[in-house]
């Protein structure tokens, strides 16, 4: 059968307390100084509570001065009045010493509380606050007298002004210099205030747009002041003649929703000569890619040059098409970045269709010293290029060819035709041998992959076709072997 329950009145503080407040016990911490080692529901002074047979009550008054306190433990009876287990007047120190706290554990532990929380059955008078003090809802002053105590949730009491009656926020200035929100017209720090210019949006991460104007009427726009130029913090690109603007020697400008950079008025130097080249590369917003091509970098590239021609005499130069050319050039700067999102169809063309970093690079033509090492590249690649168009039409298609039942290279010397296994090749490059004694040379094919027919090889997993060493192809042959050198590194085929 559950505990009876009955209504008990909270006595009010004894007349001149300093702070008192009221408990129903549930606990001791042990570890805990003063009044802090009772665990329990707080209660309010002359309000009533249903409280349960043996719940346990303790009452505080401090006394005038603060050095002295008065502490009573009450106990509810099986007839719902209240016995007095204790009053004492003790030293602020020792009010609840091993005396107090020895009668608080005794009746803790022969009645436990009951869990739950506790029902309050009236409220309690108002309490005047004797003193100035801050309103905890609106953070406003509360004279002496003219606000309401309270008992916030962590059990302290505290000023308010009454219910319904704290004054509203007073403007708060703004804290640093900004545009007028109504007018445009500029403001100092300190000089106007603050207003919501749109309310929050919806949701639990929605809030107000704070801006700033005139503390009272916004003056004509004759007397409105002007926003003050601001210098940019970092070096970028003018928007009026594309050179590179110095932090802190440039103009920051508001451009719609955004911000350009420019020279001092009447500073813009002459334009470079210089062009652009662009790169995409798709991918998220963070992290963004590291450069392209630092400062200094030389590469081939192609470029526009419809509005500004491309100097003829550049090394590499070759016309592609019309305003598009390709030449070797150097690069000076990068332009600032932008990410590009794929959502309104006006993409550059280096990211059509995905989202991703947006790169513009200018660059110069390039120097013959600059451009020596890449011609030379070339001029290789297209060398080995002729000569394996030849080594193809010579001795693996050549119309005298034959593929014998079996194939003798024992007098054959290899002959190295720059021949190179890729990264996910996992089967045996092709061979050319010679025989010049003989006067034959060998081309081996592979024909060891899943699905060739195997009964066509004559040498081990390779055809083996036999081609007469005619003078063309001894020629060709000298030129493989001086173009392959036996000292070459294995990177620079």
């Amino acid at each position: 059968m559950p505990d009876k329950e009955y209504a008990v009145a909270i006595p009010p503080a004894d007349e001149g307390a300093v702070r008192p407040w009221r408990k129903l016990l549930r606990g001791l911490d042990e570890a805990e100084l003063g009044a802090m080692c009772c665990r329990g529901d707080w209660l309010e002074a002359g309000a009533s509570y249903e409280l349960p047979v043996g719940a346990v009550l303790v009452l505080c008054d401090p006394l005038p001065g603060g050095d002295k306190k008065r502490v009573r433990i009450w106990r509810v009876k099986t007839d719902g009045t209240v016995k007095e287990e204790r009053d004492s007047t003790i030293g602020a120190r020792n009010a609840f010493g091993a005396s107090v706290r020895g009668t608080m554990r005794r009746l803790v532990d022969k009645h436990p509380a009951r869990p739950g929380p506790v029902r309050q059955l009236t409220a309690a008078p108002a309490r005047v606050n004797e003193r100035a003090d801050t309103c905890g809802l609106c953070r406003q002053p509360v004279g002496a007298r003219e606000g309401i105590l309270v008992r916030n949730a962590r059990g302290y009491t505290e000023a308010r002004h009454p219910v319904g009656q704290c004054p509203p926020a007073p403007p708060r200035t703004n804290d640093f210099p900004q545009e007028c929100g109504k007018c445009g017209g500029w403001l100092e720090q300190g000089e106007g205030i603050l207003y919501e210019a749109a309310p929050a949006s919806p949701g639990p991460y929605g809030k107000a747009l704070i801006k700033a104007r005139h503390q009272k009427q916004c003056p004509p726009s004759e007397e409105r002041v002007a926003p003050p130029p601001r210098a940019n913090g970092r070096e970028q690109d003018c928007m009026l003649c594309g050179n590179l603007v110095p932090a802190g020697a440039g103009l920051l400008l508001r451009q719609g929703s955004g911000w350009e950079v420019r020279h001092l008025e009447n500073q813009c130097p002459p334009a470079e000569e210089l062009w652009e080249i662009q790169r995409g590369v798709p991918g998220r917003f963070h992290p963004r890619p590291e450069r392209w091509a630092p400062a200094g970098t030389v590469l081939r590239s192609t470029l526009y040059d419809y509005r500004h021609p491309f100097p003829e005499d550049t090394p590499g130069f070759h016309r592609v098409g019309e305003g598009e050319v390709t030449a070797i050039v150097t690069t000076v700067r990068e332009r600032r970045p932008e990410y590009c999102r794929d959502e309104d169809g006006n993409q550059p063309s280096e990211l059509i269709g995905e989202d991703g970093w947006y790169f513009r690079i200018l660059v110069r033509p390039a120097t013959a010293e600059e451009a020596a090492d890449i011609l030379a590249e070339e001029d290789k690649q297209q060398r080995r290029a002729a000569l394996a168009a030849r080594r193809r039409r010579l001795f693996e298609r050549g119309d005298d060819g034959e593929i014998p039942e079996t194939a003798d290279l024992s007098g054959a010397v290899q002959v190295d035709f720059g021949a190179l296994r890729s990264l996910h090749q996992h089967w045996p490059d092709d061979e050319l041998h010679v025989d010049e004694q003989a006067g034959v040379a060998w081309y081996l094919r592979y024909n060891g992959h899943d699905g060739d027919d195997w009964s066509l090889n004559n040498h081990g997993s390779f055809i083996a076709r036999r081609v007469p060493l005619t003078e063309e192809r001894e020629q060709l042959v000298a030129e493989l072997r001086a173009e392959y050198s036996q000292g070459e590194a294995p990177h620079d085929r």
